[in-house]
């Protein structure tokens, strides 16, 4: 089923940081995200990526620059900006005491 990946996605580390940046920024590359969240983080950030676009909430284009060596261009979906605004929305900003 369609929410079993996107809850899997969702559930894995960083996607709903990378979501945020997304929201924010709309596009960036695999290296814009991880000097955000931090290089030594790769596998794990690579990995979240992954997921969200198997969901559907990115979508990653992939330009060759030599033989070895591709950029990311990592672009959030509608259906991901969705997600991420009612999470954000929902999260409580002042103190309820």
């Amino acid at each position: 089923m369609v929410i079993d990946i996107i809850i899997q996605a969702l559930s894995s580390q960083f996607s709903i940081l990378i979501l945020y940046l997304l929201n924010k920024y709309e596009e960036m590359k695999l290296t814009e995200i991880l000097a955000k969240i931090g290089f030594s983080k790769y596998k794990s950030v690579r990995k979240a990526i992954i997921l969200l676009a198997k969901a559907g909430l990115v979508t990653i284009g992939v330009k060759k620059i030599t033989p070895r060596v591709k950029a990311w261009k990592i672009r959030i979906t509608n259906k991901g900006r969705q997600i991420i605004q009612s999470i954000v929305k929902n999260i409580p900003t002042q103190s309820t005491e």
